[in-house]
């Protein structure tokens, strides 16, 4: 992807100044984002800007101004079929970072950048380079399907297995009552923590479709969220202008970010989500964890 020079000038967005550095890390997410849209166009494999992504592409026709990272969202069928694909796809300086590929479970996938900065942890053997978030839509209750709520529920055991699974141990000697039967449990805590992982995804992608409305189910997980976006809001695409390209996004995109956020024209400034990260766009993360963390150290 080629910027033009001007890209990179430091201007005045919605009364905040973009300077040089935002500009300059705008520009690796813009181009991690290129290689992705070229995959899941080899593979068939639909894609939607979300979050702050969502709301910068309909508001600020780019990236909110005061905001640093791109996200984007894939139902659970592409998700799973983009994890297995992943791996030879993105090849060096790009790097796919998932629950399998580094020492951190998560919930959702990462793309990066090895030849840049982006610290979230000290921990210098994992890839740390600045990176696009990677989402994974799942079921979530509707108010329709009676058995939606039951299946988060097992979605909740089957994740505490995996971050806590002597809190589980505890709540069964206690004699609390748990939709998953006990040998089911118990033969979940035997296996590796990502092999336990692994059964999470399993069981969301068998269930992906059974409910009229999905969502990024850390909403749904821990966080009181009243209302899920509808999954017939993402069947058809539309392409809007984003910084210097066109990036997909659901047609009904005012009923999503309603939703996520409320009034989303009203400006609510603050810092972005990543403001606790290093990130630095011109020297790649084990240069500067040699450099800058670890010398310190010493």
């Amino acid at each position: 992807m080629n910027f033009d020079p001007s890209f990179f000038k430091e201007e005045i967005r919605s009364d905040f100044l973009v300077d040089e550095k935002r500009k300059k890390i705008w520009a690796v997410e813009l181009q991690i984002l290129e290689k992705i849209d070229k995959i899941c166009k080899k593979h068939n494999l639909t894609y939607f800007a979300y979050y702050g992504t969502l709301l910068g592409a309909v508001r600020h026709q780019g990236f909110v101004p005061w905001d640093d990272d791109l996200d984007i969202a894939m139902f659970r069928d592409d998700y799973e079929k983009f994890q297995t694909i992943a791996s030879e796809e993105f090849t060096e300086p790009y790097f796919f970072q998932n629950s399998y590929t580094d020492g951190i479970i998560r919930f959702m996938a990462k793309v990066r950048d090895s030849r840049t900065t982006a610290i979230e942890h000290l921990a210098p053997s994992i890839n740390q380079g600045i990176f696009i978030d990677v989402f994974p839509l799942d079921v979530a209750p509707d108010g329709v399907n009676e058995q939606a709520p039951v299946i988060l529920e097992v979605q909740r055991e089957i994740w505490t297995t995996v971050v806590n699974p002597r809190e589980i141990l505890e709540d069964l000697e206690a004699g609390k009552h748990f939709v998953l039967d006990v040998n089911t449990l118990i033969n979940l805590i035997k296996l590796d923590k990502r092999e336990r992982f692994k059964e999470f995804e399993a069981f969301s992608l068998t269930h992906f479709g059974e409910t009229e409305n999905v969502d990024f189910i850390v909403r749904q997980l821990f966080y009181d969220q009243p209302e899920s976006p509808k999954k017939d809001w993402f069947e058809n695409v539309v392409y809007l202008p984003f910084e210097n390209i066109q990036i997909p996004a659901p047609a009904e995109y005012d009923k999503i970010l309603t939703i996520l956020y409320g009034d989303y024209h009203e400006f609510v400034r603050g810092g972005s989500t990543h403001e606790e990260i290093i990130i630095d766009p011109d020297i790649p993360y084990e240069e500067y964890f040699s450099k800058y963390i670890l010398k310190q150290s010493e």
